[in-house]
């Protein structure tokens, strides 16, 4: 619409002008203005709409030489088209002046020149631009075809790499447990085989359900309550809303295990963890309380937390908030958006 309304008052201001030139110059009827604005406008309206619409005109080939003889030939058409509407309503204004049918020889020649030599070069200039937009469309869409796929493998890195202070600390107390209790042991195995399970066997590396989430920590957590015997308790508590929704793979469990290491472990007796899981209008929350000290003022950055931090970087860029707070209570809470 805009460039419709931009046409009509450039070739309004033309028409305008050049009538007024010939008023003062070649003949001073006042209709002499009206006729030029008509001309104008008709001859140069019907130009822009086929530069405009080219598309539907040339889709029948994809040679752009084609596409020219194409351009060319509408060109002259409408400049006889607007030439023969301008003579009718000439013959209305002017009493005595008949109209007859195609019936202007040099006019029509006159303004099919006009008609080429501006169309041509506004022809010429819209396709330039068109196929400039068309390339930068295409080097964007490789650009972003790169980022996901540096995305996906980023992920998968960060998928990959499973804690080794965490593997040895449980084959550790496997090994203690085989002696003392092997049922214990037998279990702790049993919860192992089915953490590493769900580690290894999602299909997606990227969101699965909060249920899933909480079945790897509720494993993880049974694993080291095993360990820790009466040091350690702990609570589970998740929206019923929450249970479907997709939540990004494996970021629950790092934070976790920082909140048994820094709760528990350093805690002689009745150390506890607590999961919350909510939501509010737009968002997830997660919160993590832990019974152990209270976190420093710039709190340690360990090759846990850095993964979750780059892995939410790269999911939510800026749309994800983590706080760590020591009152009234010690915790962790992430915040992220309700879908993925």
């Amino acid at each position: 619409m805009h460039t419709i309304i931009k046409t009509l008052l450039i070739c309004i201001l033309i028409g305008l002008s050049f009538g007024i030139y010939l008023y003062f110059t070649y003949d001073q009827r006042p209709e002499q203005i009206f006729v030029s604005l008509v001309s104008t406008t008709s001859i140069g309206s019907l130009m822009m709409l086929v530069i405009y619409f080219r598309y539907y005109f040339t889709m029948i080939t994809s040679y752009q030489s084609l596409k020219m003889v194409i351009i060319i030939g509408l060109l002259v058409i409408t400049a006889l088209i607007g030439s023969e509407f301008t003579f009718f309503m000439k013959s209305l204004l002017w009493p005595g002046q008949d109209y007859l049918l195609f019936n202007r020889g040099s006019t029509y020649i006159l303004n099919i020149l006009i008609v080429l030599v501006t169309g041509i070069p506004i022809y010429v200039s819209e396709e330039s631009k068109d196929m400039l937009n068309s390339r930068i469309s295409i080097q964007q869409y490789r650009v972003l075809q790169l980022e996901q796929q540096q995305t996906v493998f980023e992920l998968e890195l960060l998928r990959a790499k499973i804690n080794p202070h965490f593997l040895y600390n449980v084959h550790n107390t496997i090994a203690g447990l085989i002696s003392k209790d092997p049922a214990k042991a037998e279990e702790m195995v049993v919860l192992l085989s089915r953490f590493f399970r769900f580690t290894l066997n999602k299909n997606s590396a990227t969101f699965h359900a909060v249920s899933d989430e909480l079945d790897i920590i509720t494993t993880y957590l049974h694993m080291q309550q095993i360990r820790y015997e009466n040091k350690m308790i702990f609570t589970i508590d998740a929206d019923p809303d929450t249970l479907s929704l997709p939540f990004p793979s494996f970021i629950l469990q790092p934070l976790v295990e920082n909140a048994v290491k820094h709760g528990i472990e350093t805690n002689m007796e009745n150390g506890f963890i607590k999961v919350s899981i909510m939501l509010d209008r737009q968002n997830m929350i997660v919160k993590i309380i832990d019974s152990g000290s209270e976190f420093p003022i710039e709190p340690a950055s360990g090759m846990g937390l850095q993964m979750v931090m780059n892995k939410l970087k790269l999911l939510y860029a800026d749309h994800f908030k983590i706080e760590f707070n020591n009152t009234p209570e010690k915790y962790v809470q992430l915040t992220i958006p309700k879908g993925n």
